[in-house]
């Protein structure tokens, strides 16, 4: 259980990294109208603020004076009076206004950003799907689901109330700002006294967020992986009795992160009311001064009550673009991972003019030489030759190169020497999709998929018609068991197939490699799962399955292999023995010691050869 893969949580670059912002304008393109029209709506909606305090002047410095003025005359009063109700239309039609901005100015960025997280994300996704067996060997699953997810849905947060709102508040700040010195640039020199101070808060508490918002990211990254591991892993825990061990281990490392979430939480509670109390001060220096300019006769009222209007309005933007800090460092943060992923390179890429052949199912490796790394070669100068519709069976012990040929027969890693073809084919100058079409694969451990069972047979492929999934389904002995299921074919498959057994989801594999029709079949210790009984049944089954098709068998159990047209004998990478099982066992070499090793002292197949 232990902490790994949590660099790239640790990571958090600028809230504005003009390189990744390059890379995200394209995701914004095709909604520019949304651009345009929000944006729009933003400045209508900062015009709008920037107004209202202006009225509100002109209220105070017109009818109102003249309404509390003892010595206006009556037609005065009346004019007056005529132009409040003018200024309270017009106030109200401009607050009206804003709202409807307001609106659409969120509404509209938000719509920006949830369409462009969905193209991100279905990029991702099909980025992903794309990249070699080599990636996922390297990368965990979690890791991948998160940065499909949560780190998609951060960088939606840049389209949605990140820059654009950004640029808004600034505009505000400084139209506010031009507008009091306008008015009064005495008056206004004492607001911009307090903006040092505010900038200077802001600058100390993105620091403190930032270390207690890494530190929280990682933390959850933690919780997070233990989570899923555990659940996974749920059957041993259960085996074992470990579940109060497990659980102190969880509570501890959800301590650790409500303890990190703490920290979070107290910078902002602690910044937020100092930001108040600064901009209080500022608001107890207008208020000296401007009472001192009014008796002073330099200042009307009107331009006061403006500059308490205008204050706050200065300092809010300034207060929320701390948050906003933190929200477009996170978002750049994940997109500075995600788009780690998307630019890796697919390593096993389609030829420029690839070539279609017609597969009958001829397999060839040609002196291939391969490693997983620069460090130890996995296959040595592997050479040998299938003929179409025969079968080739893989033994050795466990690191020998059986599962390392099959995936690199189906080209899931490309080979550093040598060459391996298909029907004389090098399968480098095939497209990938044409050469796997010709396979079929049944893994040890079947992956059975959330839906109904006739969705994991045919794996979506429309083509497969009901009929033809049921006819596999018979051939390989599924069928039975399958309509006794409540729905039948329609019958919903759990997470991984749970509610069946090992041996009813290794019929559904054979039932789906059926169904696909291949001219290759690849079978990777495929009968390890099945008890003796279904074995039976599935032995008939794969003769009639690999009848007209080229087989190749990696397996356990030497009992299941032994009418293969020829053995290929493994050893540290190397095909150190071939034959048939009669040719292997007469030659007395490692194939006939692990032949005797099963079967010695009334001992079955049901011993592991490697």
């Amino acid at each position: 259980m232990a902490q790994t893969y949590h660099d790239d949580d640790e990571f958090l670059g600028k809230a504005y990294d003009a390189r990744l912002i390059k890379r995200l304008i394209p995701y914004a393109r095709p909604y520019l109208g949304l651009v345009f029209w929000g944006t729009a709506f933003m400045l209508l909606a900062a015009a709008c603020e920037l107004v209202i305090p202006l009225i509100v002047r002109d209220t105070v410095n017109g009818p109102f004076i003249v309404l509390g003025d003892q010595a206006s005359t009556p037609a005065a009063k009346n004019g007056a009076w005529a132009t409040l109700g003018w200024f309270a239309f017009g106030f109200v039609g401009l607050v009206a206004v804003q709202f409807v901005a307001r609106f659409g100015n969120t509404y509209l960025f938000q719509k920006l950003g949830q369409k462009a997280v969905l193209d991100l994300r279905q990029d991702a996704y099909a980025h992903i799907q794309r990249l070699p067996l080599r990636f996922f060997d390297r990368n965990p699953v979690g890791r991948l689901v998160t940065r499909v997810t949560s780190d998609v849905e951060a960088i939606g947060e840049v389209f949605a109330s990140g820059l654009v709102q950004l640029a808004g508040d600034a505009i505000i700040v400084v139209g506010a700002l031009t507008l009091m010195m306008f008015l009064s640039w005495q008056l206004a020199l004492f607001v911009v006294a307090g903006i040092p101070v505010m900038a200077l808060l802001t600058w100390v508490f993105r620091g403190r967020a930032r270390g207690a918002f890494r530190e929280m990211r990682v933390k959850l990254a933690v919780v997070n992986s233990f989570l899923n591991e555990t659940i996974q892993g749920w059957r041993i825990t259960r085996i074992f009795g470990t579940e109060k061990q497990m659980a102190d281990k969880f509570d501890c490392r959800s301590a650790d992160y409500r303890d990190a979430t703490y920290r979070t939480v107290f910078n902002f509670s602690l910044f937020f009311p100092i930001v108040e109390i600064a901009g209080t001060g500022t608001v107890l220096l207008v208020v000296w001064w401007g009472t001192r300019s009014i008796f002073g006769g330099s200042l009307d009222y009107g331009t006061f009550f403006a500059f308490f209007l205008y204050t706050p309005m200065m300092f809010r933007p300034i207060r929320e673009m701390s948050e906003k800090y933190n929200v477009l460092q996170s978002a750049m943060a994940s997109a500075e991972r995600l788009f780690r992923i998307l630019d890796t390179k697919n390593d096993v890429e389609n030829p420029a003019e690839p070539k279609a052949p017609s597969i009958t199912g001829e397999i060839e490796f040609r002196n291939v030489w391969f490693a997983y790394n620069d460090e130890e070669w996995v296959l040595k100068d592997v050479s040998f030759k299938v003929a179409a519709g025969s079968s080739v069976a893989l033994v050795g012990a466990t690191g020998s190169g059986k599962t390392t040929i099959i995936s690199l027969l189906m080209r899931f890693y490309d080979i550093q020497r040598g060459s391996i073809l298909i029907d004389g084919v090098d399968i480098r100058e095939m497209n990938k999709d044409h050469l796997r079409t010709a396979f079929s694969l049944v893994l040890q451990d079947v992956f059975l998929f959330a839906g109904t069972v006739l969705d994991n047979i045919r794996l979506g492929n429309k083509d497969i018609s009901r009929e033809q999934v049921e006819a596999a389904a018979k051939v390989v002995h599924a069928h039975e068991f399958i309509e006794s299921l409540n729905g039948s074919y329609d019958a919903i498959v759990a997470e991984r197939g749970a509610t069946f057994s090992a041996g009813q989801r290794q019929l559904l594999a054979f039932a789906r490699a059926l169904a696909y029709d291949p001219k290759i079949l690849v079978l990777d210790e495929a009968t390890s799962n099945i008890d003796s009984e279904t074995e039976a049944l599935i032995q008939d089954a794969l003769a009639q399955l690999m009848q007209g098709r080229t087989a190749v068998v990696v397996a356990h159990r030497l009992s299941t292999i032994t009418h293969s047209d020829n053995i290929l004998v493994l050893h540290k990478g190397e095909v150190v023995e071939q034959g048939t099982h009669n040719q292997l066992l007469q030659q007395g070499g490692r194939y006939a010691k692990l032949y005797q090793l099963q079967f010695s002292n009334g001992a079955n197949a049901e011993t592991k050869a490697g």
